[in-house]
């Protein structure tokens, strides 16, 4: 465990920003970068063994005061969530999975859509 943990956090510096807001997650154990705003993310992916994908992201803003907050979630081909973090309203993303693929996004809201 913490071999993964620690190369989580070697993800956060090593990992290359996503452009337009959305990444890729193609190699099993492999951090991705999405930085909007002033919240970075790194995600990365686990095949189950049973059809289904586990997802797992640190996300955190730029700042000296926040903490990463990490979101885990399987999913099956076709599955899409969408949701913000309790720390970064503003900040849409979306996860979903189309065969072997597993794309995440991200997009700012106005403080008003976030709040509804």
């Amino acid at each position: 465990m913490k071999p993964l943990i620690l190369s989580t956090i070697a993800a956060f510096a090593l990992a290359a920003p996503a452009l337009a807001g959305d990444v890729t997650l193609t190699v099993p154990f492999e951090g991705y970068r999405l930085s909007t705003g002033n919240v970075d993310m790194i995600a990365y992916q686990t095949d189950l063994g049973d059809g289904g994908y586990e997802v797992t992201a640190y996300v955190r803003a730029r700042d000296a005061y926040s903490q990463p907050e990490r979101v885990m979630m399987r999913l099956e081909d076709r599955d899409s969530v969408t949701f913000a973090m309790p720390s970064e309203p503003r900040i849409l993303y979306t996860f979903a999975r189309k065969a072997e693929l597993v794309t995440v996004t991200s997009r700012q809201v106005p403080l008003e859509l976030a709040s509804n």
